[in-house]
């Protein structure tokens, strides 16, 4: 007699309430059906299964690999509340995937997040605080971005970056080199507690690396998930860097996660052929441009991206350089300047960006080496000598020659 085949993951069951094919009722509730809870399925189709058959025999196997390992397996001699607590951290563990972990949230006003005023776009239009949802401590706490200084003074990007978060709107950021599209979308995942995973895209990068590939471990041939795996089963931000540089071979491997579909990577083991997108799970891309390629000419290597995948962005952001008053204002206070001091020093770096758009240069300035400047400047009584080691010193011989003169004008020998 021949043994009945294992189940597979194509073995799923059906939600009654939309038709979507699922393994698990309680976790596709969770992610198509808010406010529907199990009791309130099972109440209105008691006859029907919550599990998928390719559930079960996850639950099954797991449950075996416990029992063959205990040292101290659960008998039917044990109470029964023991056995019971027993099999369901066995399942628990064996669909993890299936049944992810929940992330707790609390809210935080928009005020206090950004740590700026409460008034303008930090409050809504009635005059009152606007809440945030901030992750409660996770196990995922290495995956979260460090906090460190960053400046909200221009406060509708961060808003909208969060409505992507919010409402799980994909995001996508772009502008010019050096200022702060990646650093706004990882404090501000460092604010809200959420995980995140930066991915650097470039000519290199490969399908495998994104979803995963074989791999041989202590002589077994095993699964190692990729980064976009991971993500989408633990719920973290995906953060797909210098997106208009990837191929378009690897960008087609996102098109039906960007629609909020599975992840089907075929060549996978059944336990990782699909994976279901974590109800926390984000999805934002950054890049210099906004997908209708290069104007400037300064951005070698991007490409014109196709209107159906830049479609699948609802928020599409252009971050520039914040206005020259307002980022005075953060200098003199970061690095301890007087405004006169700290208004030479944007000016510089107004120069040398006019010079980077102009392809005058190469190299562009970002906010940070302006304040490292200052803060050096005053250890060593000497904004250029500050400048000298922040900035200046990281050129190339043809662009330092053209940011020194700029410096001999604007700040002196």
């Amino acid at each position: 007699m021949t043994a009945a085949a294992a189940p597979t993951a194509n073995d799923t069951i059906t939600c009654r309430l939309c038709g979507a094919p699922t393994h698990a009722i309680q976790t596709h509730l969770q992610q198509k059906h808010e406010g529907v809870t199990m009791d309130n399925y099972k109440s209105r189709f008691p006859d029907d299964e919550t599990l998928s058959p390719y559930a079960k025999h996850l639950i099954d196997i797991e449950s075996k690999k416990r029992a063959a390992a205990s040292q101290s397996p659960v008998t039917d001699a044990a109470p029964a509340g023991q056995a019971q607590a027993a099999v369901s951290a066995q399942s628990a563990v064996a669909v993890s995937y299936l049944a992810p972990h929940s992330f707790v949230t609390k809210h935080m006003p928009l005020h206090e997040l950004l740590e700026v005023e409460a008034k303008g776009e930090a409050i809504n239009s009635r005059g009152q605080p606007i809440p945030i949802n901030v992750f409660e401590p996770h196990p995922f706490k290495d995956f979260v971005p460090s906090r460190c200084f960053h400046h909200f003074e221009e406060v509708e990007n961060a808003k909208d970056v969060l409505l992507g978060l919010e409402l799980n709107k994909n995001v996508y950021v772009y502008g010019f080199h050096g200022t702060g599209k990646t650093s706004l979308v990882e404090q501000l995942c460092a604010r809200t507690n959420r995980p995140l995973i930066r991915v650097q895209h470039s000519i290199g990068i490969e399908e495998s690396h994104i979803v995963g590939q074989w791999t041989v471990k202590g002589g077994q041939t095993v699964w190692n998930p990729g980064l976009l795996q991971l993500a989408m089963r633990n719920g973290w931000v995906y953060l797909a860097d210098e997106w208009d540089i990837a191929q378009p071979g690897v960008l087609s491997i996102y098109r039906p996660v960007l629609e909020g579909k599975a992840l089907v990577i075929k060549e996978a083991d059944d336990e990782n052929r699909i994976t279901i997108p974590h109800p926390a799970f984000r999805f934002i891309a950054s890049g210099n441009t906004n997908g209708s390629g290069d104007e400037t000419g300064m951005y070698q290597g991007t490409m014109m991206q196709a209107a159906p995948d830049m479609d699948r962005f609802p928020i599409c952001i252009e971050v520039d350089y914040l206005p020259p008053e307002v980022e005075a204002k953060i200098v003199a206070g970061q690095a301890r300047l007087n405004a006169s001091d700290a208004d030479k020093l944007v000016a510089f770096a107004n120069k040398v960006r006019e010079a980077y758009k102009t392809r005058q240069m190469t190299a562009t300035m970002s906010l940070r080496p302006l304040i490292d400047a200052g803060e050096l400047g005053v250890y060593k009584s000497s904004l250029r000598k500050g400048l000298q080691l922040s900035f200046l010193n990281k050129l190339s011989r043809v662009d330092r020659g053209v940011a020194e003169g700029l410096a001999d004008r604007i700040l002196g020998h």
